[in-house]
């Protein structure tokens, strides 16, 4: 019987809008939930797995039935399955947990997994954050807003969402800024790394999505720095089985 492994994916952005068949994401993704079942201990899911998420107390967004069926059969056969709250779907309460056994991280995680301490998060709480980020961040953060936005039927707060990551995508995002905002992100989740290094040099990998890129570079002797990449293009994870950690492509 092949040894358990650790499995982890981000940045899928489901129900999203401005990709040509988003329902192909979603059969993918199960695809290789499907694939690597046998062997997995766990599944660390980086954040923005889903392109919008808001719970009601009786309500959640429609969608996504394969990919969460597929979880729960996970969950139920054994399979620890993690989810980090990203910069999409920082409104997980306690669905989730309660619905299929999922553990909720909302800031990064020092943990160690088969032998080796990893150091997780989506990528947007540490690192280079303009002001304006920051500011957007603590609003979308804060109970009182939260309970407030809750007030406002789903039809609108739910279309009101859509449409503005929709826009984001269409008017901020062109090649050459993503290009100069993935260089500028990813020095800065390096510093970052470097720098919490300094007083915890245990940790062998810091790993993080939210960049949209497939990125392993080595900061020190027995520590790398992975950026998972995402399930919109690339369909990108990564793999650890206690010796090897390995950045990979859902084959075609």
């Amino acid at each position: 019987m092949p040894s358990k492994k650790i499995y982890f994916a981000s940045d899928i952005h489901l129900g999203n809008g401005y990709l040509d068949n988003p329902p192909d994401v979603e059969k993918k993704l199960v695809q290789w939930l499907d694939g690597i079942k046998k062997n997995a201990a766990a599944i660390y899911f980086l954040g923005d797995i889903f392109d919008y998420w808001y719970e009601y107390k009786y309500v959640v967004p429609r969608g996504h039935v394969r990919f969460l069926g597929k979880l729960a059969e996970l969950s139920d056969i054994g399979i620890k399955i993690h989810f980090f709250t990203g910069n999409h779907d920082i409104w997980m309460f306690n669905y989730f947990k309660e619905e299929i056994g999922i553990i909720i991280h909302r800031e990064p995680l020092t943990v160690e997994l088969l032998g080796k301490k990893f150091f997780l998060g989506h990528g947007d709480e540490v690192g280079y954050r303009p002001l304006k980020y920051r500011i957007i961040q603590r609003i979308l953060h804060n109970r009182l807003c939260q309970i407030l936005y809750a007030t406002i039927h789903p039809r609108w707060t739910f279309g009101f969402a859509r449409r503005w990551s929709l826009s984001s995508r269409k008017s901020g995002l062109k090649a050459e800024k993503i290009n100069l905002a993935q260089t500028r992100n990813a020095k800065a989740l390096e510093i970052f790394a470097k720098t919490h290094l300094k007083t915890h040099p245990d940790i062998n990998f810091f790993m993080f999505g939210h960049l949209h890129i497939l990125l392993d570079r080595k900061i020190a002797p027995d520590t790398r720095l992975i950026i998972i990449g995402d399930w919109m293009q690339l369909f990108s994870y990564a793999e650890w089985d206690g010796t090897v950690l390995e950045l990979k492509k859902l084959a075609e």
